[in-house]
């Protein structure tokens, strides 16, 4: 199987040659936007031979105006699709799918409306929240309009799906009514946005001690988890999304500074608990910067070499 054919596999449920895997990092700075994005994300996929290309968004959802106080979230209106920040990723998913030229699936990051929220206001989302909910519930929504449409407009772009990026769901940042009733159905407006239009999107549940089970209706083609911390153990995810899985790996663990054997049965370990369906090997988010890329090519090519393969 070529990549492409690979990832299919396991997003039908089928048995794969070998079980995919895919990793990302952030790239350094002077290498994130235009043509030097277009060529780290070149680079990367040659050096790392992963499966799938994640596409890395690095530029940040920005307000009209500087939010300051909580009552400040109330005035928001959503950001037009023509803003620069959003022209600049659409102009780079273009390029990058362009440059891939169907080598394998690529995924586009789109944060979701609490971690583009902080990105805006440097952080400010959940100290807002405890002071005036109900303004910063209306400004999520907007951001989740707004998100939406770029989404869209991504995948019009050749992207394979959208890596959308769920923040917010930690057990100690919210209370259950409060996520449920503020948070979650912003993320639903994204993602509904997009269900059935892309053949890979890819649900990243970012951070630890998260309720997982308030995601199981999430509509996504695949899901993405800290499973190497606190959370459900891959396994048990997968019982409980009901449909393929990614990661394994602790992304400051054994990939990291492990040895090449090490890595390799590290990346059997997860198989054996795994088996070989509805699974790609991951890491639980993205890994450091200046990881090793012989370290995840190694992990990548660990797959071929399990012994249940044979």
């Amino acid at each position: 199987m070529n990549k492409k054919e690979r990832v299919r596999a396991v997003l039908a449920g089928a048995r794969p040659d070998r079980i995919p895997a895919s990793f990302w990092f952030h790239f350094p700075d002077g290498a994130k936007h235009g043509a030097a994005s277009v060529k780290s994300h070149m680079d990367y996929l040659a050096a790392t031979d992963v499966d799938f290309l994640k596409i890395f968004n690095e530029h940040p959802y920005q307000t009209a105006f500087e939010i300051k106080e909580p009552a400040d979230w109330g005035r928001l209106r959503p950001a037009s699709l023509s803003s620069p920040f959003f022209q600049a990723m659409l102009e780079e998913t273009r390029a990058i799918v362009e440059a891939v030229d169907g080598q394998c699936l690529t995924v586009t990051t789109v944060f979701g409306p609490f971690g583009e929220g902080n990105h805006a206001t440097g952080g400010l989302v959940t100290e807002h929240y405890r002071e005036d909910p109900a303004a910063v519930a209306h400004g999520l929504k907007v951001i989740a309009e707004s998100l939406a449409e770029f989404s869209l407009a991504l995948l019009d772009c050749g992207t394979d799906g959208i890596y959308f990026s769920a923040q917010g769901g930690e057990r100690g940042r919210f209370s259950e009514e409060q996520f449920l009733s503020d948070l979650k159905p912003c993320d639903l407006t994204v993602l509904e946005a997009i269900d059935g239009k892309a053949e890979f999107n890819l649900l990243h549940i970012c951070k630890d001690d998260v309720r997982l089970e308030h995601y199981l209706d999430y509509p996504a083609n695949a899901v993405n988890w800290a499973a190497a911390k606190s959370n459900w153990s891959m396994a048990e995810g997968l019982a409980q999304f009901k449909r393929p899985v990614v990661g394994g790996l602790h992304d400051r663990g054994v990939i990291v500074d492990g040895s090449l054997d090490n890595i390799e049965k590290a990346v059997h370990a997860v198989l054996d608990d795994v088996g070989d369906r509805n699974f790609m090997v991951g890491a639980d988010c993205t890994l450091p910067t200046d990881n090793s890329l012989a370290n995840i090519r190694q992990a990548v090519q660990a797959t071929a070499s399990w012994p249940a393969l044979s």
